[in-house]
Parts: C-alpha cells; structure tokens; sequence
C-alpha cells in the first residue's frame, strides 16, 4: 500500500502541476485527494478576496462532479470573533491538519454543515479529514476536506493514509498558489494592455491636437506654447470675442492673425488698429467713419475699420489705451453689433469679430477709473495670456534659426551659422522686450556679420554682453592653447569635445537640436559623446 501511494503521489505531482486553470485545477485536487487516499467524496473552500470567508471551489462525490448543494460559504468570524467552532475555520485560521475518527460522536466542533450534507447525499459520514492549503509564506489559501462514509459493518478510517495526505496537500498548496499568481499576472497583463490602449489612444488623440497645434506655423512647441495653442484651438469655430493678454513683443498680433486665418471668416478681411498710435478723435474717426461735412476737412463720406471689418475680424490692439468716451462707443458695438459713423444720425448694423490685446494690468486701470469695467467684461470673455520669452527659454533655438532663415533671404547672405558662445548668452538672457527683441538682434547680427559665416559674440549687442558677464572675444572653451607634446590629431580631439559640450550647453542639452545646429547626424553625435565621456 505504501509503495502504490508514493507512486500515486508522484503520478498526482505531475497532473497538478501540468493544469493552470484554477477551476479545472480545484477541481482535480479534489478527484485526485478522494483517489489517492480511497475516500467517497470531498471538497476545496477556497480563502476569499476579502480574506472574511472560505467559498466552495470544487466538491466530488463518488468519484463525480457534484454540485455544491451541500457546500455553502464559510464565514470566519462569527459575532466579532474567529469561529474556532466551524472544522474549515479552525484549519484555515491555525493550519493543523484536522482528523475526526467519527463524526457523529464528536463534540469538539459544530458539524451541522456535515450533518446536512449527508442529508442531501443520503450517507452519514464516518471519518473526516480538513487538510489546511498554504503558500510559501505560510499564508492560507483554502482547504481541503476529505470524508468517508459508513459501508455496512466495515469501519472507513484515513489512520493509513494520513500522511500522504499531508504529503498530497503541500503539493495542492503549490500547484494552487501557482495557479492563482498566475491567474493574477493574466489579470495584471489585462489592465497593463487596457491601460495601454487607453494610453495609446489619449497619445493620439494629443498627437491629433498638436498636429493642429503645429498647423498655426508659430514657432515654438514648449509647453507654455502648447498651452497657448490649445486655448487658441477652442475658439477657432466661435465668434466669442478674445482678449490677449501678454508683455511686450511677445506677438500679440501673430496670434489674433493666426486666430482669425484658422477660422470660419479666414476669407475676410483682418483689420488692425494700434488704440495708443493715433490721438483720441482720429482714432474715432479710422474706427467709426464719418460723413461728409461732419468735420473740417471731411471732404466726402469714409469707412470706417468696423465697417471695412465687416463678417471678417478687428483686432485692437493695445485696447488698455483707449480713451474712455471711445470705450463707450465701443462697448455698443460689442453689445448690440451696430455702427454709427461721425455726422451720422442713424446707426447701422455690422458682423465683425473682435480681438483684443493688452500689455497693462486693465484691473488696475479699472480701480484708477481709466477703463470700463463692463467694456472689460465683455471684452475678456475668453482671455489667453500669452507667456514671456524668458519662461519658454526652449524655443529660443528654434527662433534663432527662424530668424535667422528669414533675414538671410531677405540680405542675400550666405546661410549663417551660431556660434555656442552666442547661444549660451541668448539663451542666458531674460528678454524683457520678448520674441521681437530677439528678432531685432538677429537682423543685427545678420547684417553685422558681413564675411564671417558664424554669429559670434562681438555680433550681439554690448548692453546683452553685459548684462550676462559676456565678452565679445572668443570664450576660452573655444581656444585652441598648445597642448606641450600632443599631437595634431589629439588636440583636434580636445578642441571637438569643447565645441560638443558648448553647443549641448547652448541648446539645453538637447541632442536633437544639437545636431541639427551642428548639422550631423543624431547618431553620430551620441556617438561622439560616449566617445569623449561628456556629460550633462
């Protein structure tokens, strides 16, 4: 008997290792438990998620399949406490391996459920065994009951087979701890490809909206820009009037223009008027029209900008400066789209759009008493603040070869190139004055840089070389000094590893944009990096 068993057992490592599923795998331990140690029945409660209660996996009955009409949910705890008085509890929660010889005359434990199972299968149970399964980390994961029954006058017993038994439940234990990590990795591998897809399609529904981004052909792509360009994105298909806001130079009117070609009236006229170029009465004049005779020298009757305007879009900029009685003109055209020219009697109807740009604190003006705060209102119903140079320091390159592009073209000069001293300082630099300071250097510099084909420091302007502690001579980075005993090729390589670490400097460490400059291929950069060991 004991020879056939370990056989047995052997036979039974293999088929249990061989299964992952755990349904089919409880299932088996079970047909495999009665086989091995001769019992008519048994069944697997299984440990719950929540850990409060053993739930019924798989039961067998003279060798077959039997429903769980006579296997119910465990609960572990009873009133507040463990329930030491249920079998499949008390070997659950302690991990003893628990024998009763016969279960009608034991009074150790409430066997209620063992009785009523009987009654379902019409048997009455002799011998009990509850085997506790555990994991590696001695954590229970369920357990496993084996019974026989009476059979006439002979007395059914598990005292021979107990420990194979004990034996046969470690290796359930393993082969069920292994199915149920595995059960979760396919579960874990199931959210990771959800998350992923989800992922993926948020990735190219961003790639949808930066590709409409890039469709502005405004330069720049850091993240304040993007920000700029999603705003920009949700008025595109509305009349809503706009306010930009924003310092100085930071292209105010690039983005109204852009604004009004990317939408409905892009087949319009775009009518622009700069509120603090022109004193207050002609400034009503160029934006209301007049009659004929209203005033000295109106000689004959004249659009004005709303009516030139009309179905397409006006921008205003610098509205902060308009005078106050024009502010109340103005704000009847916002409220009720009409017109009325000086020397006209009667007002008239116009469909325009407004876009208005500010660079002054309007709140300011509006506590002061110099600006309408129902004008404000209604002006800044959809405000986008356009971000300063200085806080999107990572579109500079891009910029400088804009410009740089442009002014080349425009001087006939040879295309030029920048030096890494040059992009340190500009990229060091604040820029109060914004992106169209840095433009007014480049076309400096271009213009400056008659023979050479490099921008280098003495190109820029002396108020940036001192206020960055710049000088206009060529960085000692950059020179060349006698190296005592090197030979060519190694100060060749000392002088490219320098020029390396100047430009990726210049260009924030990025690579891409190094080689661009640098006009090499990305690899061969990354190579020549490793190659010097130069880092960041």
């Amino acid at each position: 008997m004991s020879a056939i068993s370990v056989e047995e057992l052997l036979a039974t490592s293999v088929a249990l290792a061989s299964e992952r599923d755990i349904d089919r795998l409880a299932q088996q331990i079970v047909s495999l438990g009665c086989k091995l140690c001769m019992a008519d029945g048994g069944a697997l409660y299984t440990l719950d998620i929540t850990k409060s209660r053993l739930e019924p996996k798989a039961a067998i009955w003279r060798g077959t399949p039997a429903a769980f009409d006579y296997a119910t949910d465990v609960p572990l705890r009873a009133h507040g406490q463990f329930n030491t008085q249920n079998i499949y509890s008390y070997v659950a929660f302690t991990g003893l391996q628990t024998y009763i010889d016969s279960a009608y005359q034991f009074a150790g434990f409430e066997l209620t459920e063992i009785y009523q199972r009987d009654q379902v299968l019409k048997c009455k149970t002799e011998t009990l065994l509850v085997m506790p399964l555990r994991d590696c980390n001695q954590q229970t994961l369920g357990v496993l009951e084996l019974f026989k029954v009476q059979n006439g006058h002979i007395s059914a017993s598990f005292r021979s087979v107990e420990k194979i038994a004990q034996a046969f439940s470690l290796q359930a234990a393993v082969a069920l701890d292994n199915a149920m990590l595995m059960a979760m990795n396919r579960h874990l591998i199931q959210v990771l490809d959800a998350s992923n897809r989800q992922l993926e399609a948020e990735n190219k529904q961003l790639r949808l909206q930066r590709k409409s981004s890039q469709n502005y052909q405004i330069i720049g792509e850091s993240e304040p820009m993007q920000q700029v360009y999603a705003l920009m994105d949700k008025v595109l298909s509305s009349n809503v009037t706009v306010l930009l806001r924003g310092e100085t130079g930071t292209g105010k009117e690039v983005f109204a223009r852009t604004i009004h070609q990317h939408s409905d009236r892009n087949d319009k006229p775009f009518v622009t008027q700069n509120c603090a170029a022109v004193p207050e009465q002609l400034l009503e004049s160029e934006l209301f029209g007049y009659k004929k005779g209203s005033f000295t020298g109106a000689t004959s009757d004249r659009k004005g900008l709303l009516d030139e305007a009309h179905r397409g879009t006006l921008f205003l900029d610098e509205i902060g400066d308009m005078p106050l009685n024009l502010q109340t003109k103005l704000l009847r055209v916002l409220q009720e789209g009409e017109v009325k020219p000086i020397g006209e009697n009667k007002a008239h109807k116009v469909d325009v759009r407004i876009i208005a740009a500010t660079h002054c604190n309007l709140e300011d003006k509006i506590t002061k008493g110099e600006f309408r705060e129902d004008l404000y209102y209604r002006l800044s119903v959809f405000p986008i603040v356009l971000p300063p140079l200085r806080e999107r320091k990572e579109d500079i390159p891009a910029l400088i070869n804009h410009f740089i592009k442009g002014y080349c073209q425009s001087y006939g000069r040879r295309e030029i190139q920048v030096s890494p001293a040059v992009m340190d300082i500009l990229m060091r630099y604040d820029f109060p004055g914004n992106v169209r300071q840095l433009q007014n250097i480049i076309e400096r510099a271009v213009l400056l840089c008659d023979r050479e084909t490099v921008l280098l420091p003495q190109h820029m302007p002396e108020q940036i070389l001192l206020e960055n502690g710049a000088s206009s001579e060529m960085p000692d980075e950059l020179i060349v000094y006698p190296q005592n005993g090197l030979p060519l090729k190694e100060m060749v390589q000392h002088y490219e590893k320098k020029l390396l670490e100047s430009h990726l400097r210049a260009n924030n460490w990025n690579q891409t944009q190094t080689a661009k400059v640098l006009k090499m291929p990305r690899r061969t950069l990354v190579e020549k990096i490793q190659r010097y060991g130069i880092n960041n």
